[in-house]
């Protein structure tokens, strides 16, 4: 009898060590297959920050173009007002230098006037010689007659002493007008400089439009691709989620009452649903839920807005981190961008529970819950683009 047992237990031990040894490759295949799943995804969350990144760096180069492009048609403005003030005064200085030149004109014409007849004075006083007034009044007649001398004599002096005088002011009033004259020309030559200098800089301003313009386009282009990829991404979620919804044989019946606002506070609406300026690329683009942001971007807690079962809980395209939870009746509440999910598939979830943290991942500018209601029973909102039906209601009817 003690044979027996002595013989069992070695038996025993050398097909446990035969088994762990069979199943040492098993192991070791399955820790393998782990291990190479586990780089599968770190390389697909790589791929996805880079994508992020890239994204962002295009809205970061769109708006710094966009300034660019702004600054650039306010100094376009600047230059044509420039011009059209220059062009002004351009025609003023022309009209003020014309005027000049005619006033110069008439005063040379009286100088040259003035200037013949203090030549033919002194031709005069050259032909009968200087006769002073001593002479001429000794020579008269009668008292009377040296005081008609004296008045002639005394009107002959101050008639070539006012002649003289008024020669040299009109040479100066000659010389003011000619030194006035030369400012306005230089001035105009100044402004028709000006002129050309602003031409050269608006040729290379709409040179260096037409090439923002074309950047611009084209980061436009990138973006309006990546909002209509969410819209595509969108459109594909309700056909998976019908899918969803047939598979998990739900046990509720749809949403008794008001829905539990999904972020804990404080919060604020960061933007709402409809059509919006998308963050992107400035163009309008339809906004299927409500985005619900923790102040100063903290990672709040998302609460489930009903009961409901979890049929999705995991990485979803341009919604980042994402949640749906199924409600019965054709229901369900989509939960996005969320930086953890403390929820997987088949739990249930009751009205106020904590599934999630709030985040920016996928397409997002910033953390924030995005929450979609979608009711596949009730008759679309709006149709895609493609003709189908958008199930996507306002969240803001169902608080």
């Amino acid at each position: 009898m003690n044979t027996g047992k002595k013989l069992w237990i070695p038996a025993l031990f050398l097909v446990l060590i035969i088994t762990i040894f069979l199943a040492l490759p098993v192991y070791a295949m399955i820790t393998e297959e782990i291990e190479e799943k586990q780089q599968e995804l770190e390389e697909i969350e790589k791929r996805r920050r880079d994508e992020k990144s890239a994204l962002e760096q295009r809205l970061n180069r769109e708006v710094s173009l966009q300034q660019e492009l702004n600054q650039l048609e306010m100094r376009v403005n600047e230059l044509k007002a420039e011009q059209e003030r220059l062009a002004g005064e351009i025609t003023s200085v022309e009209e003020e230098i014309g005027q000049v030149e005619l006033e110069l004109a008439a005063a040379e014409k009286q100088l040259r006037y003035q200037e013949e007849l203090l030549k033919l004075r002194l031709r005069a006083i050259q032909q009968h010689g200087l006769v002073t007034y001593v002479e001429v009044l000794f020579d008269s007649s009668s008292f009377s007659d040296f005081l008609t001398r004296l008045h002639n004599l005394s009107l002959i002096a101050n008639n070539d002493l006012r002649l003289i005088e008024d020669i040299q002011a009109e040479r100066d009033l000659i010389q003011a007008w000619k030194d006035e004259l030369e400012q306005k020309k230089q001035r105009l030559e100044s402004m028709r400089r000006q002129v050309a200098d602003n031409e050269a800089e608006l040729a290379l301003a709409a040179e260096e439009r037409v090439f923002i313009l074309g950047e611009l386009q084209g980061e436009i282009a990138l973006n309006l691709k990546a909002i209509q990829d969410l819209e595509n991404e969108a459109q594909q979620l309700d056909s998976l989620i019908r899918k969803l919804i047939s598979e998990a044989e739900s046990q509720f019946s749809g949403l008794d009452g008001a829905l539990q606002y999904p972020v804990e506070a404080p919060t604020w609406v960061s933007s709402g649903y409809g059509w919006r300026r998308d963050p992107f690329s400035g163009a309008q683009a339809w906004h299927g839920g409500v985005d619900i942001a923790p102040h100063n971007g903290a990672a709040n807690y998302i609460l489930a807005a009903a009961e409901g079962k979890v049929i999705f809980s995991g990485w979803n395209g341009g919604y980042g981190n994402c949640l749906m939870v199924d409600h019965g009746g054709g229901t369900v509440t989509l939960y996005a961008h969320m930086s953890s999910l403390l929820a997987k598939v088949g739990d249930i979830v009751i009205r106020g529970q904590r599934i999630a943290r709030a985040g920016t991942t996928g397409y997002s500018t910033g953390v924030h819950l995005h929450f979609e209601v979608r009711e596949f029973e009730k008759p679309p909102v709006r149709t895609y683009p493609s003709g189908n039906g958008d199930y996507r209601n306002n969240p803001v009817n169902y608080f």
